[in-house]
């Protein structure tokens, strides 16, 4: 059970409403998440904005696969359920490929050099190897893109942390995933 109250949207703060609608109108709903932290309308808005903002030089698809990792990594079970959801409908991912992202690797080459890349960032909390950061460049990344997977990475880091802290119930249009350590 969620630790504090996930508000239906019309219960939701005034200033919350027009992000939460959005949700509506792209996703179809509003993640337990979003309607969980629109009762601060700031925290809404940081966190829509950062999402809105990250990711398009690493394209959706890499970048779904990246929040499937962290999920992963910071057994945040929420976030593992919504992304492997939202990968699968949105960008057309299979699931054997999410089902390696858990672990940082991908079916698509160039993706699994940014999620080998992004596993050793998540996992040593950003303390990685200059041979990593050579690693993901010889993929083909350029700075911008490096910078754009340890962006997305600590985004990933901030929804898992919410959700973690706050037990948010999966909800019902996502699958029930469990991390591997959990």
């Amino acid at each position: 059970m969620a630790r504090i109250a996930v508000p239906a949207l019309e219960e939701a703060p005034a200033k919350s409403q027009p992000i939460l609608q959005n949700y509506v109108k792209v996703l179809g709903l509003v993640p337990n998440f979003f309607a969980m932290i629109s009762q601060s309308p700031d925290a809404l808005k940081a966190i829509a904005d950062m999402h809105a903002a990250l990711g398009k030089s690493l394209g959706h698809k890499t970048r779904e696969r990246i929040h499937v990792m962290t999920a992963e990594v910071n057994g945040c079970n929420y976030c593992l359920s919504a992304h492997t959801y939202l990968g699968a409908k949105l960008q057309g991912l299979s699931a054997e490929d999410m089902e390696l992202n858990r672990d940082g690797h991908s079916t698509d080459p160039k993706a699994d050099a940014a999620l080998q890349f992004a596993y050793k960032v998540a996992k040593g909390r950003g303390h990685i190897e200059d041979a990593d950061v050579e690693a993901v460049r010889a993929a083909g990344f350029s700075e911008a893109e490096i910078v754009d997977i340890v962006a997305e990475t600590a985004f990933s880091f901030i929804t898992n942390i919410f959700n973690n802290t706050f037990k948010t119930e999966i909800d019902a249009a996502f699958p029930p995933l469990r991390t591997k350590a959990a």
